[in-house]
């Protein structure tokens, strides 16, 4: 069994890694309103301009270095700006 301790420091460094959302492939955010780790989740908060896109098709978590770290099929329509709350659980198997 993974230790709990163990799980924090990756759920740690997973939040140190992620440095932007990529929507759609294209557009960035790098501002995130809530960017944190609690018990092993990596909790994100942000928001979506409704000026800039009307829905997102594709969700990615990317590093600095422009690196994907997760990827996700989605559909999310933009009808007026949209906060979005993401979670990345870290657990064991």
């Amino acid at each position: 069994m993974i230790q709990n301790s163990y799980l924090q420091e990756i759920a740690d460094y997973t939040n140190q890694r992620i440095a932007k959302v990529t929507l759609n492939g294209n557009y960035d955010i790098n501002q995130f309103r809530i960017k944190q780790v609690t018990t092993e989740i990596v909790e994100l908060e942000y928001l979506i301009p409704a000026a800039d896109l009307s829905s997102v098709t594709q969700l990615e978590l990317r590093s600095a270095s422009n690196e994907v770290i997760s990827s996700s099929e989605v559909f999310i329509p933009v009808v007026a700006d949209t906060v979005v709350k993401q979670y990345v659980e870290v657990k064991g198997a």
